[in-house]
């Protein structure tokens, strides 16, 4: 696999250890140092010159550490600084923590010490204060926040002075992004080391603001030296990764000179009914659009006449009364499921009782890379135990709603930690689970996470999904295994529709806009020239060999 390596916090705690261990019992102090000196120096980039004052809030672990020596770099950068640690002067501390708040003492900087009681001079504090440094939780945060942090981080959102948080803002699970009761809203988050999941998953990213990567100079796994690597086999699962616009431009598949339309696949479409063929021809459209050879339609036989003439190929189905694909169709596809590289099931089926069972019939037939969407994985959730011994290599592309209808789970449960739902689904069902919404995550079986930085609010418009579809589609025939097929066709999703917002804004956007930008955008990835999302170049200040693993 390739990507930039995220890490969970278990892996970074067990490799922080590691490295410490292998380098010098002093070596956190140095991690420390970096990180703040980093983060400080970030703080003073984003506030366009020098911050007349900044209040710094510390916990009592090692990320109220960085804060700390983050108030020592502004200090020595001539801000004015308020320090603030939450709790007693006598609690418990980290070892870290303790030297660094001696440092600082040593310098002549008051330390004040809070609790919710007594908020009066930490909001006096920020007032006069041009930014606030969030150094309570990072990583730390394993439950929900207490009432004392509860009101510490309320008094610090509600000041509307811009925060940065130290690694990732206090109150947001690191693995999962879940909100812990209450959260920082930061305007910016400076990460150590590795990307955290929690930055990215919903709600987690709505949060973050602009995020930084900070190299701290601790290795990734893939650096590790050997003997370290082989004492951490918890390294290796679960495997998670930032997609980037080098790996997906390096993946897609190659155009020969002498290609015909044969040689880019034949694409198979199970889709549409009375009154929703919309969603079928945006899917059909989109396979040719990502670089198909041939799509046909298959749909039912009385609405082929109100469908427009152009490149797309009708195939007619036996219906229903009620204009559905019946379960006589079965009998129709048999000839062109022989010729079909990949096939595709759902945009606009219905869920008509008839057309369910169809779908139950018609995916225990397939032998090719499939890709299932809307009605086709409403229908699955009827009876998942019809996917029990499948042969084709399927690719589900699911909203929450529709994922929470498959796992038989609350839209609520999904979205608490959309990386694990997406790999449970993943496991379940033996396909590869490409879960819709703000950065998409893409799971296959083999536990491997890619999640996706591209797309922008204005792709949550009907049709959306059906371009979705329709692009793996389009990639899968043309010869890309499932994995990259559906990590690339999410990326170029997104990237299309940041582009369509780029030239007509968010409002309005229809899924159209995002289908008529992928063929630019499959351009200018394969050309090397698409400069990646917001996330990737913000993160770009880690040196690409210690963020990928080739492969």
């Amino acid at each position: 696999m390739s990507g930039m390596r995220i890490l969970t916090t278990a892996q970074v705690r067990a490799l922080e250890s590691a490295w410490i261990k292998n380098c010098h019992e002093s070596w956190g102090l140095v991690l420390m140092e970096i990180a703040g000196l980093g983060a400080s120096k970030m703080l003073l980039e984003l506030m366009e010159g020098m911050p007349a004052a900044v209040t710094i809030v510390c916990g009592r672990g090692n990320n109220g550490g960085d804060g700390l020596v983050i108030a020592r770099h502004l200090l020595r950068a001539g801000v004015d600084i308020d320090v603030f640690v939450i709790g007693s002067e006598n609690g418990q501390f980290s070892d870290d923590h303790l030297t660094n708040r001696r440092i600082l003492e040593g310098m002549d900087v008051e330390i004040n010490y809070i609790d919710n009681k007594d908020l009066d001079h930490l909001k006096a504090s920020i007032s006069e204060s041009s930014a606030v440094v969030d150094a309570i939780f990072g990583t730390g945060i394993d439950r929900e926040v207490d009432q004392n942090i509860h009101d510490i981080i309320e008094a610090i959102n509600e000041s509307a002075r811009p925060v940065l948080a130290v690694d990732l803002p206090s109150g947001v699970h690191s693995d999962t992004g879940a909100i812990m009761g209450h959260a920082i809203q930061a305007a910016a988050t400076a990460t150590f080391g590795s990307v955290k999941p929690g930055l990215l998953c919903h709600p987690g990213n709505l949060v973050a603001g602009e995020i930084r990567l900070i190299d701290i100079g601790m290795p990734l796994p893939e650096t590790l030296p050997e003997a370290i690597l082989d004492s951490l086999p918890q390294l290796d699962i679960p495997r998670w990764w930032l997609a980037t616009a080098f790996d997906v431009g390096s993946k897609l598949p190659e155009r020969a000179v002498d290609s015909h339309k044969g040689s880019f696949g034949q694409i198979l479409i199970a889709a549409g009914s009375l009154g929703m063929t919309g969603a079928a021809m945006m899917s059909a459209r989109s396979c040719l659009r990502a670089g198909a050879g041939l799509a046909i339609l298959s749909t039912p036989r009385s609405v082929i006449p109100g469908l427009p003439a152009e490149e797309i190929i009708y195939h007619p189905l036996a219906e229903t009364e009620r204009g559905t694909i019946s379960v006589d169709a079965l009998k129709d596809l048999e000839h062109q499921m022989e010729r079909a590289q990949v096939m595709v099931i759902g945009p606009g089926l219905s869920s008509d009782e008839e057309t369910v069972k169809f779908v139950h019939q018609l995916v225990q037939k397939v032998r090719v890379p499939c890709v299932v969407d809307a009605d086709g994985l409403n229908a699955i959730s009827e009876n998942p135990k019809v996917m029990a011994d499948t042969e084709g290599g399927f690719v589900f592309t699911p909203h929450p709603k529709e994922l929470s209808r498959l796992m038989g789970k609350s839209i609520k449960e999904i979205q608490s930690d959309r990386i694990r739902s997406a790999q449970e689904a993943a496991k379940r069902f033996g396909a590869t689970i490409v879960l819709k919404g703000a950065n998409t995550v893409v799971a296959t079986p083999d536990d491997d996470v890619f999640i996706i930085p591209t797309g922008n609010n204005g792709m949550a418009t009907a049709g959306s999904g059906d371009v979705l579809t329709g692009i793996i589609a389009g990639l899968l025939a043309q010869g890309m295994n499932r994995t990259w097929a559906a990590v690339a066709g999410a990326y170029i999703h997104g990237a299309a529709g940041d582009f369509a917002a780029a030239e007509s804004g968010e409002d309005g956007m229809v899924a159209s806009d995002i289908m008529n930008f992928v063929p630019v955008t499959i351009k200018m990835l394969r050309e090397g020239l698409f400069p990646g999302s917001i996330l990737e170049r913000s993160l770009a200040n880690l040196k690409e060999d210690s963020t990928t693993n080739g492969g």
